[in-house]
């Protein structure tokens, strides 16, 4: 069985697979839409109810079930729950491997404004050229560089769990918060670039993080900060019971903590204090206002800092976000590998090479669709109901198995019937809630004039992006059609091989 060669390697390796794309491109611009500062308070209630809870209890899982050479996610559950676990595990797997064959793609753009930016392609481009250079990108390099992070991703995989994996985030993840941390502080010391009028970096701090307390009363506020809580978090990958499983010794309160501390700094502390700061301060808050989204991390940031700092700045910046997308696209990865072993036998480095041929193919529609929206379709697919299914099957396997006990054993202390009840009934409560909303979401995200239009016409407002319309829209498009027939004949591999397992 694969262990970890240190403590703080497992650490390190939880917080990397905790930390990804979305905790520097998809919190800011979450943030200031619902509510600025206002969208702190269900951020951290959600955090408290239902992202540490979870944490904890996916840990408890791994370190329960860890035995009898058990180390991948079904496997584990298997010895707590029999047949019902072993299907609960295939949840957490499918999540990862459907998750993992487009994340790859992303992390491909990371890789490629990584090599361009230190080869000085961004220099003295305007944003038009910029925005530009993104769609050649994607239309001419987009493949090749999604080629190579397989080919990196397949490597480091195929090598033992403490020189490949561990090593990785050992370096990595120190690297990350310190260029963090230098690109955070100095978005801060900038201030005002007298380029226009709102041309202030603290113009950006105070339009995030000013409370706007009237958004609390919708919703759609809470429903999305409590999916920037759970998705960032990775919850339901079934990364927390395979790490944990891997460890020597490893307190699932404390490593979960730990874990959920490093991402909320990196998420609130860092990933709020860079992108809409900065581009505030060079190009303004009607700007951001206007345009703010995922993709100005690759359509705006490297004129931004090309503005700033030049060529070293832009290579930092891209460095960060590709350490954060590969230490978790790792960890995805890792739990295909140890899924393989168990079904085939061997040890889980021996399938890095067939993972990443099987992800590969998998992840084809999406790359080549991606234009149709077949990349958004898989996100819906299995980064929101996947996951959502899979944590809520977490969830229960950690009460039925009363894996609690675990957490027990590790701590050295009993857990109080409080503690007991709020992570019985805390963690359903949100979500659930985040399921149901994420399947009825409605148009613009107000729930109330959608109620409104339900009682007068009969008929739910379904936003573009909601499930039904997502799924709906794949019978317009050929890509679409086929990555989802490909996430289905996933499902059905994976059940499919339940009877080959060995352990």
């Amino acid at each position: 069985m694969e262990r970890w060669g240190s403590r703080l390697g497992a650490l390190m390796a939880l917080i990397g697979g905790a930390v990804g794309l979305g905790n520097f491109l998809r919190f800011p611009f979450q943030a200031a839409k619902w509510g600025g500062g206002a969208f702190l308070v269900p951020y951290f209630i959600a955090l408290i109810g239902v992202g540490l809870p979870m944490v904890w209890m996916e840990m408890a899982l791994g370190r329960a079930g860890a035995h009898s050479g058990a180390q991948s996610a079904p496997s584990l559950l298997y010895n707590l729950l029999g047949r019902r676990g072993w299907y609960i595990g295939l949840l957490g797997v499918y999540g990862s491997l459907a998750v993992g064959s487009y994340y790859a793609y992303l992390t491909g753009w990371t890789l490629g404004y990584t090599y361009h930016a230190l080869v000085g392609s961004f220099s003295g481009l305007s944003l038009e050229k910029v925005g530009e250079f993104h769609k050649r990108f994607i239309q001419e390099e987009g493949i090749l560089f999604w080629g190579l992070t397989w080919i990196g991703t397949g490597f480091i995989l195929s090598r033992s769990l403490n020189r490949g994996l561990e090593a990785v985030n050992l370096w990595g993840m120190p690297l990350l918060f310190a260029l963090g941390v230098i690109i955070a502080i100095g978005a801060i010391l900038i201030g005002d670039t007298g380029l226009c009028e709102t041309c202030n970096s603290h113009v950006g701090i105070a339009y995030l993080y000013t409370p706007r307390w009237e958004e609390l009363k919708r919703p759609a506020v809470w429903l999305a900060a409590t999916g920037q809580v759970f998705f960032s978090i990775g919850v339901g990958f079934a990364m927390y019971p395979v790490y944990a499983a891997s460890a020597v010794r490893l307190n699932p309160l404390q490593a979960g903590t730990q874990t959920v501390i490093a991402n909320t700094l990196a998420e609130v502390g860092l990933g709020g204090l860079i992108v809409i700061p900065l581009t505030t301060a060079f190009l303004g808050l009607p700007y951001v206002e206007k345009h703010a989204g995922f993709g100005m991390g690759f359509t705006v940031m490297p004129y931004v800092l090309g503005q700033w700092g030049g060529r070293l700045l832009i290579t930092a910046w891209y460095v960060l976000l590709f350490l954060a997308a590969l230490s978790s696209l790792l960890a995805m990865g890792w739990v295909g590998t140890t899924w393989l072993a168990a079904i085939f036998g061997g040890k889980p480095q021996w399938w890095a090479w067939p993972l990443v041929g099987g992800l590969g193919l998998l992840g084809i529609p999406s790359v080549l669709g991606y234009e149709a929206g077949t990349l958004d379709l898989y996100d819906q697919i299995a980064g929101t109901l996947g996951l959502t299914i899979a944590a809520i099957g977490h969830w229960w396997a950690f009460h039925k198995a009363q894996a609690w006990k675990a957490i027990e054993q590790e701590s050295s202390h009993p857990l109080s019937p409080v503690w007991k009840a709020l992570l019985r009934w805390l963690p359903p409560i949100f979500i659930g809630t985040l399921l149901v909303g994420s399947f009825f979401q409605p148009t613009g995200g107000d729930w109330g004039a959608a109620l409104k239009v339900l009682w007068t016409t009969g008929k739910w407002p379904w936003a573009a992006d909601s499930l039904p319309r997502q799924i709906a829209g794949a019978f317009h498009s050929t890509w679409n059609l086929i990555g989802l027939s490909a996430l289905l004949l996933l499902a059905l591999m994976l059940v499919a091989l339940r009877r080959r397992a060995r352990n």
